[in-house]
């Protein structure tokens, strides 16, 4: 006997809702012009005009800056590139560490493994997923150089106490904002408050241009070298002979026609955010009639941007495992995430330090590591991971308010069956 067929009737939905095409006849248009203009990448790797890139790579850049509020913005190719140049652009390199949670995706940490620094993973609050910074301090060393923030799910972290404590220590502060454009602590805009910010715009995020991303930062020097990193900077510092600006970059370099498509995205962001919104509190609301079932926790002067909404599931309530609850869920057409994502220290590049070749480089640099990556050194993440955590995708185009009650008649129709679940699961484990 099936699980569905324990649910009984007919699923409140045949299917789940694809992901949706926000593309518009404005794109279009923006990118036939580019096409028909025929410069559809103006960089140049060399000192002048062109090293800075095209007219619209300019502009989307502007753009940015205007939109969050940053003197400086710099467009690359990805989130993920972005990532590996202010970790470059902050110097950090062999021999030294760098804070970060460990529950992000894994180029949050990779992109300093590619500066040849080591990660130290730092645990997370179990209400908002992100960073804790009552845990930072315990691992800091003389080594450690930057703390890397993820804004998980679109939520900030607390970044005024992270500033606060980086700032006493003399790090820096990087936000990984991929998935929070628009999120605020009273009105200032994440991916604004560290040293550098970094946004997306891959295809999945709320507003994508396919794939690139974008830095921001109030920094002249900081900018400066990340427009190094990202456009073969060492060809640029001979040219101008700067002695004191030595890098080495790589092609991280934005398009035009992924630079025109991301400032059409960028006008329609804060009615994205208006939808998004929307649902969101529709479901936190009701989510609020079920014990054990936790919805988004937004603390005071917090906005949120939902990137994906985050549920807390209880078994001990619901008498009931996760994986069988997310199984009868997607049964009724709402699949559901189990966990998000593995805890970075867990993935076997971590647990055999081995990035490059044979050796242990750049593990090995460092006599006495800060941390090792044994299971039990983030206990809420992995809780998160194994047991408590569920990914909703509801919260988006083209879902309404409709779908926010269907969602939740699923639910209802789980609950009401959880004994015969339970009788399900129990049975199967006997017989396996």
């Amino acid at each position: 006997m099936s699980k569905l067929t324990l649910l009984g009737g007919t699923p409140v939905r045949n299917a789940a809702i694809p992901w949706t095409n926000t593309m518009g006849e404005e794109e279009k248009a923006a990118v036939v012009k580019v096409m028909e203009s025929g410069t559809l990448s103006a960089f140049l790797a060399k000192a002048g005009a062109a090293f800075l890139g095209g007219p619209k790579v300019k502009e989307i850049e502007k753009d940015f800056s205007d939109r969050f509020g940053a003197k400086y913005g710099i467009a690359v190719n990805s989130a993920t590139t972005a990532l590996h140049t202010a970790v470059a652009a902050c110097e950090i390199g062999p021999g030294d560490e760098v804070l970060v949670t460990p529950y992000t995706m894994c180029a949050t940490a990779s992109a300093i493994l590619m500066n040849n620094a080591v990660p130290v993973f730092v645990d997370i609050c179990s209400d908002t997923y992100n960073l804790n910074p009552a845990e930072i301090e315990k691992w800091l060393s003389p080594r450690t150089k930057a703390i890397i923030v993820t804004n998980l799910f679109g939520l900030p972290g607390n970044l005024p106490e992270i500033l606060r404590i980086a700032r006493k220590h003399g790090l820096y502060v990087i936000e990984d904002n991929a998935q929070g454009p628009g999120a605020t602590i009273e009105g200032k805009q994440a991916g604004t408050f560290g040293d550098l910010g970094i946004f997306s715009l891959n295809y999945h995020k709320v507003i994508h241009s396919g794939e690139g991303g974008i830095i921001l930062t109030d920094n002249p020097k900081l900018a400066y070298r990340c427009q190094l990193v990202r456009n073969h900077g060492e060809l640029a510092v001979d040219d101008l002979n700067d002695d004191e600006s030595v890098v080495l970059g790589s092609n991280y370099r934005m398009t035009e026609l992924h630079a025109v498509i991301g400032i059409e995205q960028l006008k329609k962001l804060d009615g994205f955010l208006s939808i998004r919104r929307a649902l969101a509190d529709k479901l936190t609301a009701a989510l609020k009639s079920y014990n054990g079932l936790q919805g988004v926790v937004v603390p005071t002067g917090y906005e949120h941007s939902y990137y994906v909404y985050p549920i807390q599931f209880d078994k001990a309530i619901w008498g009931i495992t996760r994986a069988t609850f997310a199984a009868a869920m997607k049964a009724e057409g709402f699949p559901l995430g189990e966990g998000y994502v593995k805890p970075i220290y867990l993935m076997k590049l971590y647990q055999h330090k081995k990035v490059y070749n044979q050796t242990q480089y750049p593990f090995s640099l460092i006599d006495k590591p800060s941390q090792s990556y044994k299971k039990g050194i983030c206990p809420v993440v992995e809780n998160m991971y194994e047991d408590k955590l569920l990914i909703a995708d509801v919260c988006r185009v083209p879902y309404c308010e409709q779908d926010i009650d269907d969602f939740m008649t699923a639910v209802d129709k789980v609950w009401q069956s959880r004994q015969g679940l339970y009788e399900y699961e129990k049975n199967n484990l006997t017989s396996s």
